[in-house]
């Protein structure tokens, strides 16, 4: 990643962001610990990775939890 998109990332969390779950889109809060990027879905924590374009952060992916 570069620079400008680091501080984008940085600026964003805490924030609403668009995310990509199982072909949906979702609109989750970001959160970041000592492990990476986060969203609560489910009351579970879900890791997400961004998915950029060459100049900004288009939106984030994750994988649907098996909720019993």
């Amino acid at each position: 990643m570069t620079p400008s998109q680091q501080s984008e990332l940085k600026a964003l969390i805490g924030k609403k962001v668009k995310v990509l779950m199982a072909g949906k889109f979702y609109w989750r809060v970001l959160h970041e610990d000592h492990v990476g990027l986060f969203i609560k879905y489910a009351n579970h924590r879900i890791p997400v990775k961004t998915d950029l374009n060459t100049l900004h952060i288009l939106y984030f992916t994750a994988l649907k939890p098996k909720v019993r």
